[in-house]
């Protein structure tokens, strides 16, 4: 599929949503990483509750990291072959509908850790087919200097709803006749919405391809064409090396919150949309200030990332764990952004899906991850525990801008022409 023809726009990040099918593309991903980022908060609360452990909230995001690391490359091969409108109404429709099982089993008093964790489980599965789907129809619907605003607004979006969702899943928890229950209906009556959005969209055929091939072949052609790629496959080596440090500290936060700081777990939403504030403000300035070379800046705010939770495992109060916190969110944000930007500049189309599941995968990797750092938290702390991650990511950070300026540098001074390595 070639990218759509979106002739005299004008030159802001925004003018990208003028074309219809990218426009219904971003509201239907707004809204459910609305809902995600509202799960990120109730999922915890609820599994922290039942237990008491940070051990029980990373065991509960265990399902969704093993469905993900295992089942992400078909499902970005998947969105190679298949229609990309048809899988996404299909993951959606479940995911939704898990979000009422859950909400009638805590509203009748049934929920338990195991059944929170299957749940888990079913929808990381859903997410290892949605999450490079949606990366992938991306990269069809726009080209060139659009792409780059398109990923930046996608960001954007990220942030804001990682504000939103937290704390509107924050507030309906300690409404008590709402509570966890009636936050999950709400999330599945969100995700109703988002089906229906996706149902405006015009229907995605496959990509055409010059020889039929079968899933495997396929999911070995997109390993081969990340490892023959020097730029693609240190791109994601030191994404998915970020991914597992620097973004696991929100496993153990809950806990922070009550055993450090002395604020209860419900109060989650506020730390993690204090984050997404400085995820804004650093992706409203990328997408106005688009670096020619993304990545020694990509590099930049990994460090920063890094430095940040150094900080934060510092903090000495709930104020100051705050304003760190931001600085914890401008920096991911501007590592993810940025990565992801030279990610699809560096990749041929035809891989975008498969690609983009390597990424994914990072996430998987890090939910799995996630058990064992609570774990390790409940044993040492907290605040050694993060510590102990802020210095694992400067470690990546730094090995990963060696191996580039060690490189050819000049294949970094701008993107290369999208092909196969080697055709």
């Amino acid at each position: 599929m070639q990218a759509l023809s979106t002739p005299n726009r004008g030159s802001s990040a925004f003018s990208v949503l003028g074309e219809r099918q990218f426009k219904l593309l971003f509201i239907g991903t707004t809204l459910a990483q609305l809902a995600f980022g509202m799960m990120q908060v109730v999922q915890g609360v609820v599994a922290f509750e039942l237990t008491g452990k940070n051990s029980a909230v990373g065991f509960v995001a265990l399902g969704t990291g093993i469905s993900m690391l295992f089942l992400g490359p078909i499902g970005g091969t998947l969105s190679d072959r298949m229609s990309k409108r048809r899988i996404l109404m299909f993951t959606q429709v479940v995911i939704g509908v898990m979000f009422g099982i859950i909400a009638g089993l805590i509203f009748s008093g049934a929920i338990t850790i195991l059944i929170l964790a299957g749940a888990s489980l079913v929808m990381g599965s859903m997410f290892a087919a949605m999450g490079p789907t949606r990366q992938a129809w991306l990269g069809d619907l726009l080209e060139g200097p659009d792409l780059a605003s398109g990923v930046a607004l996608q960001q954007l979006m990220m942030n804001a709803t990682r504000i939103v969702g937290p704390l509107a899943a924050g507030l309906l928890i300690a409404i008590k006749p709402i509570g966890t229950a009636g936050t999950y209906t709400v999330m599945a009556a969100i995700f109703a919405v988002v089906v229906f959005v996706l149902a405006l969209m015009a229907p995605t055929p496959p990509r055409p391809r010059k020889v039929v091939t079968s899933i495997r072949g396929d999911l070995a052609g997109g390993f081969r064409y990340i490892w023959s790629s020097p730029e693609v496959r240190l791109l994601t080596l030191v994404f998915a090396g970020v991914v597992l440090s620097g973004f696991s500290y929100q496993t153990i936060m809950p806990g922070f919150l009550e055993n450090e700081l002395g604020h209860p777990a419900s109060q989650l939403g506020i730390i993690f949309g204090t984050t997404a504030v400085g995820g804004i403000v650093t992706t409203l300035y990328l997408a106005s200030h688009r670096p020619t070379n993304a990545a020694p800046p990509m590099f930049a705010f990994g460090a920063a990332l890094a430095a940040s939770l150094f900080l934060l495992a510092l903090a000495p109060g709930f104020f100051a764990a705050l304003a760190i916190a931001a600085l914890v969110g401008a920096s991911s944000s501007g590592f993810q952004m940025l990565n992801n930007v030279n990610l699809m500049q560096r990749t041929a189309p035809e891989f975008f899906g498969r690609v983009m599941a390597v990424t994914m995968m990072s996430f998987g990797l890090n939910s799995i991850v996630a058990y064992p750092v609570g774990q390790l938290a409940d044993h040492i702390g907290e605040r050694p525990t993060m510590a102990a991650l802020a210095c694992l990511c400067m470690t990546i950070v730094v090995l990963g801008f060696t191996a580039m300026r060690t490189g050819d540098s000049r294949r970094w001074a701008s993107a290369q022409p999208r092909g196969v390595p080697g055709s």
